[in-house]
C-alpha cells in the first residue's frame, strides 16, 4: 500500500469507538446465587485506539468478532482474533483486549455471570485455548439478537430466559469446538464409548482401547477432550459410577459386590469415589433414594 492509499485507509477509520448496543442488567436478588445470568451484552464497532485491560471483574466476558481484528490475552494465553472467531475471558484473572490499530475489530459480546462461571468456561475449553471459530452453518449471531431483543423487552421472565439462553449459548459453543455440525461422534470415538460403557468393571488400558479403535493413547485422549471435554480415565470414572447407582436402587447387592462389579479397586476406592463426585457415601445415597433412612 503506498503512502497515500495508506492515508485515505486510515482516515476512513472510525476516530473514537462506537458502541452501536448496549444493554445492563440486574438479576433478581439472590439470583446468580442458583442460576446464570447475563449482566452487559452489546455491539462494539472500535476505533484504532480501542483497549481494556483490567485486573479481575465479576462474570466472565465472551467476545464475538464480526469484522476486523484484535487481541484477547487472558490466563497467560495471547489470542488474535478474526472475524468468525470467538474468545472466552477469564475475568477472575488479569485480562487485557484490543483492536488491532491498523484494522480495528468490530465486537458482539455479553458478560454471564452464576454460581461458579468459571466452571462452564473449564467444562468447555478444559485448560486448551479460550478461543474457537464458528462455521457459517453455526453462526452465532442469531443468538444474539435473540439476547438483545429480550434485554430489550425486560418482561417479568427475563431471568429465566436469560438462564436458557446461557444454556443455549454454551451447547453452540459446544458445537463449534466440536468442529461438526451433527451430533454424532467419530467412529473410533463411538467404539471406544461403545465398548467401555458395555463393560464399565473392565480395566481399559491403553492396549485394550488400542484393540477396539486402532488409535494410540494420545490420539484417543485428543478425540475424547474434543468431542466429550473430558479424558477417557474421567469419562470411565463417570460411567462407573452411573452404573453404581443403578445397581444401588434396583438390587439389594452388598456394596463390596457394586464395587467390584462396577470397576472399583475395592469398597473403600469406591466409596471415596462416589462421595466426592455425589456428596454422600454409597450406604447413605442408597438409604435416601429408597426413603428407607436419612439421607446423611
Amino acid at each position: 500500500m503506498d503512502s497515500r492509499a495508506q492515508f485515505l485507509y486510515k482516515t476512513r477509520m472510525r476516530a473514537r469507538t462506537s458502541v452501536i448496543e448496549s444493554f445492563h442488567y440486574v438479576p433478581a436478588a439472590g439470583w446468580t446465587r442458583t442460576a446464570f445470568s447475563v449482566l452487559r451484552a452489546g455491539k462494539v464497532v472500535a476505533a484504532p485506539d480501542y483497549r481494556i485491560e483490567r485486573a479481575a471483574y465479576p462474570g466472565q466476558d465472551i467476545l464475538y468478532c464480526l469484522s476486523g481484528r484484535g487481541v484477547v490475552e487472558t490466563l497467560g494465553q495471547r489470542l488474535e482474533v478474526r472475524p468468525g472467531q470467538l474468545v472466552w475471558m477469564a475475568n477472575e484473572a488479569p485480562h487485557v483486549h484490543a483492536a488491532d490499530e491498523h484494522d480495528p475489530w468490530s465486537l458482539l459480546w455479553f458478560r454471564l455471570d452464576g454460581p461458579d462461571p468459571a466452571i462452564l468456561r473449564r467444562k468447555l475449553f478444559g485448560e486448551g485455548s479460550l478461543r474457537t471459530v464458528f462455521t457459517e452453518a453455526m453462526n452465532p449471531v442469531p443468538w444474539f439478537e435473540r439476547l438483545f431483543a429480550a434485554l430489550r423487552r425486560r418482561d417479568a421472565s427475563l431471568d429465566l430466559r436469560l438462564n436458557q439462553l446461557v444454556a443455549e449459548f454454551v451447547l453452540l459453543v459446544d458445537r463449534a469446538l466440536a468442529g461438526a455440525g451433527t451430533d454424532d461422534l467419530p467412529k473410533a470415538l463411538a467404539a471406544a464409548v461403545d465398548a467401555m460403557r458395555s463393560e464399565p468393571g473392565f480395566a481399559w488400558n491403553a492396549p485394550d482401547l488400542f484393540t477396539v479403535t486402532g488409535l494410540g493413547p494420545s490420539q484417543i485422549r485428543r478425540l475424547f477432550q474434543k468431542h466429550l471435554r473430558t479424558s477417557p480415565h474421567q469419562w470411565l470414572m463417570r460411567e462407573r459410577l452411573m452404573q453404581a447407582q443403578s445397581l444401588l436402587v434396583q438390587s439389594d447387592q452388598p456394596l463390596a459386590e457394586i464395587a467390584e462389579a462396577c470397576g472399583f479397586c475395592d469398597v473403600y476406592h469406591f466409596g471415596r469415589e462416589f462421595k466426592r463426585s455425589v456428596g454422600i457415601s454409597p450406604a447413605a445415597w442408597r438409604r435416601s433414594e429408597l426413603g428407607t433412612g436419612p439421607g446423611y
